[in-house]
């Protein structure tokens, strides 16, 4: 027998009704010149669900094969027996609750045999839940791992080239239950000769089970000790299969901050004593190791606290900051206080500035994490100084910043090449809006005195008080009843306001098209024969009236 270009492997354990759906995805693959497999493992089921792998290969003898054993208490041992059985030139693992798109492998196989890929991602799709969608916003023939996003999306659910696989050794942990995927999804991005990602079909589509049922779902209060440990598991993997460098750092970023540091959660303090000093003997010893200045910048406030916590031996510290935390995350919540000095801004967590710990203000800087808050609540053509401009009125400010002598400033950038012009705004008084102002928008006189350069400008809102700046694009959040006004015309400029897909504001300038003048030719033709007729009527007798 041949040997079938894709092997789909299924580890299923009580997956029923939604392993029928499953199951017909894969019978459904439009697989083009490519051929398939399916090696489905029951993990000792007990709702039904070997007998409908049973029923389901008894209709495809051709390509299914079932294998039944007891159940392994985890998802990895079904996934490297089907590992251990499969022929194929790739394998894709499949989740007895999900299912697939109809074009998803002759998509994947597509982009993995055009640029000798060993890893393919195919776009998420969530049913009934949120699945990650920054890596799928466009097609990638190869990504560069230390730029790309494919770090945030580490679950087995992709095409793996199975020669990888056998010649790295790669199989999932079985004595691991939570993260297993990550270990071996990051060993195999740091081994792969090139990564790629499919975004222009829905590949994957992820269900959340109306019981809750799902493997990832039932393990959100496990063993916090055993997170620990899979992350420092995953940090060996990735100091054996990098270099110091851009890619290694991008692996270990989401490593701390997705792993090791998260770990420092509302769990946490449910530990015993004992577990949370060896807890943080496990998070010292990695910081120590790859916690570099560089990784440190990249981290949030709570990251960096966690981390010095650790690293110092503050468990008592460490407590009273996941506290707070939780606290704050709470329905109604106080949110923390920011503290503006020297133009930062650091979040009022436990022990700022307090002497008896000396804990850095550094760990607190919350500066680039600052959020603005603005909205549009008028947009309408106005004439001023005998010219039709596109009034704006809004409010914008910086979240937990108290807002002292506010400066707001429209930033108009041109989409073809990002250059800018800045629009002016005058504040306004008013008792509920903080921050509030009127703009107007001159298109003859905004471009440095002249006329708007056609194309598409994207409307931002610049916020600052208190030596601190944010900026973003503006108008998503809008008054009620706010929508963009009609096309106008203004001097030599037409005008059409409008919403992206992300209800941003957006202007499509374009030259106005001029009346055509007359030549002089046709202006002297034009007045004598208006002459002639003038003179025809007067020497023409009036005719009688009827």
């Amino acid at each position: 027998m041949s040997e079938p270009t894709v092997t789909v492997v299924i580890g299923a354990y009580n997956a029923m009704p939604y392993l029928t759906r499953c199951l017909e995805s894969v019978a459904e693959q439009s697989m083009g010149p490519y051929t398939l497999e399916c090696v489905a493992v029951d993990d000792g089921s007990t709702d039904g669900t070997g007998k409908e792998l049973d029923r389901f290969a008894a209709e495809h003898p051709d390509f299914v094969r079932v294998v039944h054993q007891p159940n392994s208490g985890g998802p990895s041992a079904p996934r490297n027996v089907g590992i251990g059985r499969a022929r194929g030139r790739y394998v894709f693992f499949l989740d007895a609750d999900d299912h697939l798109g109809p074009h998803a492998m002759r998509r994947m196989v597509d982009m993995a045999e055009r640029n000798g890929s060993d890893v393919v991602l195919g776009k998420y799709v969530g049913v009934g839940c949120d699945v990650p969608h920054s890596m799928f916003e466009s097609d990638q023939e190869v990504v560069d791992l230390a730029t790309s996003r494919v770090w945030n999306l580490l679950t087995p659910h992709k095409l793996f080239r199975r020669s990888l696989l056998l010649e790295r050794g790669l199989r999932f942990e079985e004595d691991i239950r939570i993260g297993e995927d990550r270990l071996f999804v990051t060993q195999a991005y740091l081994q792969a000769s090139a990564v790629s990602v499919v975004a222009g079909v829905d590949c994957y589509f992820k269900v959340r089970r109306d019981d809750n049922g799902n493997i990832s779902s039932s393990c959100g209060s496990a063993d916090v000790t055993r997170r620990f440990e899979t992350a420092r598991r995953i940090m060996a993997a990735i100091g054996a299969h990098s270099e110091p460098g851009p890619v290694r750092d991008a692996a270990l970023l989401r490593t701390f901050r997705g792993g090791l540091l998260d770990s420092f959660s509302w769990r946490f303090p449910q530990l015993t004593q004992d577990e949370q000093l060896t807890a943080m003997a496990i998070a010292r010893q990695e910081i120590e190791r790859f916690y570099t200045p560089q990784l440190d910048a990249l981290m949030t406030a709570p990251h960096r606290i966690f981390a010095h916590c650790a690293r110092h031996g503050l468990r008592r510290e460490l407590l009273d900051v996941i506290e707070f935390l939780k606290q704050e995350r709470t329905k109604g919540g106080r949110r923390h206080a920011v503290v503006v000095d020297g133009g930062r801004a650091y979040a009022a967590y436990p022990y700022l500035r307090d002497p008896t710990t000396a804990i850095p203000d550094s760990c607190y800087d919350i500066t680039d994490e600052l959020h603005q808050d603005d909205r549009l609540d008028t947009l309408e053509w106005r004439r001023a100084r005998r010219r039709t401009v596109l009034r704006l009125g809004g409010h914008g400010h910086i979240e937990g910043v108290p807002t002292r002598e506010p400066a707001t400033e429209l930033v108009l950038r041109l989409r073809d090449d990002g250059r800018e012009v800045r629009v002016p705004t005058r504040p306004v008084p008013s008792a509920d809006r903080e921050g509030a102002f009127i703009a107007e928008i001159d298109f003859i006189r905004a471009e440095n005195g002249g006329s708007l350069t056609p194309g598409v400008w994207d409307v931002y809102l610049d916020v600052r008080t208190q030596g601190l700046g944010t900026r973003r694009r503006f108008g998503a959040r809008k008054a009620e009843g706010v929508a963009p006004p009609q096309v106008a015309t203004t001097g030599n400029r037409t005008i059409k306001p409008y919403c992206t897909a992300y209800g941003n504001l957006s202007l499509d300038v374009t030259a106005a098209q001029r009346k055509q003048q007359p030549t002089r030719v046709v202006r002297r033709a034009l007045r004598g024969i208006a002459r002639r007729l003038g003179a025809r009527r007067l020497r023409e007798p009036a005719r009688p009236r009827r």
